[in-house]
């Protein structure tokens, strides 16, 4: 089932006005200039309407999260199944380079952050953002793997606000009275505990089963766009490749194939975790373990705008009656 997006929330939002419109649109014999009372009567009217279609979207968007993860069981890393799981585990950081928080200078697995500038109406805008596309690794215990966090929700990570001047000194003001700046980022530990649902595959070893006839006839395929490469195979040499040359270069593409295919097996597993690149599955990493925690957060949220789409829409029924 596909996910609804928020345009459709917005055009059911934009029909309902219509509708609305239509059944109260004037007489040909009367002004057509509107009263302010009514401009502001419509302006109203479209605000809640857009409103509660955006709320609607959001109880379609948070409930399909906490139904996906109810849904979804829990897999140790070491045993999980190739596709769409759910782990848990502590984050780790990967061989290479130290991942370092921009504003903060602290050393992280993961991190987020938005620098926002006050405007002379006292209003923020940001000035500059950005999110960290570095690898970190997922240890259970059992097994590890490697995480992506490219198109990851985020949910609950370590979150500092500060208020400051430019090169990000910090100030005492209070709530940001008299800042020039906001600060705010995001981050994810090594040692944090996580909570993760994506999509989960492994590279390497023998988890996969090779195919060596497929694999060997697409390497023939390439081996006849080469001239150079067939003509190792034209042993008579008369410029054309008979019945029993072939059959030499495709023993040949066999065997390294499977070369390729042993030396690949002796590699060790890796398995990574990623977006599943799915509307309808989503990739969530959460900064804490329990699961039943996670769904509450999600079903919360799911009610909230439950709420407010029936506050909005007993007041888009009052005011259209």
């Amino acid at each position: 089932m596909r996910e609804p997006s928020l345009k459709s929330a917005l055009f059911f939002a934009a029909a309902w006005i219509g509708l609305i419109a239509l059944s109260r649109q004037p007489h040909a014999s009367t002004a057509t200039a509107l009263p302010p009372a009514t401009l502001l009567y419509w302006i109203i009217l479209i605000a809640l309407a857009l409103a509660t279609g955006i709320c609607c979207h959001g109880i379609l968007h948070y409930g399909r999260r906490a139904w996906r993860l109810a849904d979804t069981p829990i897999a140790r890393i070491r045993s999980a199944p190739q596709g769409y799981v759910e782990l848990y585990g502590r984050a780790r950081l990967l061989p290479g380079p130290p991942i370092v928080a921009p504003l903060s200078g602290l050393p992280c697995a993961w991190f987020r952050y938005r620098v926002e500038e006050r405007s002379e109406g006292g209003r923020w805008w940001p000035v500059d953002a950005g999110d960290s596309d570095n690898l970190f690794a997922l240890d259970d215990g059992a097994g590890h793997c490697v995480v992506d966090p490219e198109g990851a929700d985020f949910v609950k990570t370590r979150r500092d606000v500060w208020y400051g001047s430019l090169g990000g000194a910090r100030t005492h003001a209070l709530w940001g009275i008299g800042a020039a700046y906001r600060y705010t980022e995001q981050r994810i530990l090594p040692g944090e505990e996580l909570h993760v649902i994506g999509q989960f595959r492994t590279v390497g070893g023998l988890r996969e089963t090779p195919d060596t006839r497929r694999e060997a006839a697409d390497l023939l395929e390439r081996w006849k766009r080469d001239p150079r490469r067939m003509a190792l195979f034209d042993r008579n040499g008369d410029g054309r490749i008979d019945a029993g040359e072939w059959e030499a270069a495709r023993r040949a593409a066999y065997r390294q194939v499977r070369r390729e295919q042993l030396q690949y097996a002796a590699d060790p597993e890796v398995h990574l975790l990623a977006d599943p690149g799915d509307s309808t599955r989503p990739y969530i990493i959460a900064a804490f373990r329990e699961e039943s925690r996670l769904i509450r957060y999600f079903q919360w949220r799911a009610a909230g705008c439950l709420l407010l789409a029936l506050v909005g829409g007993g007041l888009l029924l009052a005011l259209s009656s």
